[in-house]
């Protein structure tokens, strides 16, 4: 399982670093009635994958689906 490692709600781009030495970008993007949170990995390390406000907590594990695997991936706000 990697851990990707955010700054908790902020509201703004932010670059986040990950357990495996990954790195990527988080963009929030308003959708007018919840912000939804988009994860691009740079060099295609992981899928990118994007979250709801109610999923984006500290500790939440998911499981992002791609076309040739499943990863798991672990949030922890710092």
């Amino acid at each position: 399982m990697t851990t990707v490692y955010v700054r908790d709600k902020d509201k703004a781009t932010q670059e986040f670093n990950c357990s495996d030495g990954s790195t990527g970008v988080l963009k929030v993007e308003d959708m007018k009635t919840a912000p939804t949170y988009y994860f691009k990995f740079y060099a295609h390390s992981h899928p990118s994958f994007r979250l709801a406000d109610n999923e984006f907590h500290d500790g939440e594990e998911l499981t992002i689906r791609d076309i040739l695997d499943n990863e798991q991936v672990a949030l922890k706000f710092i």
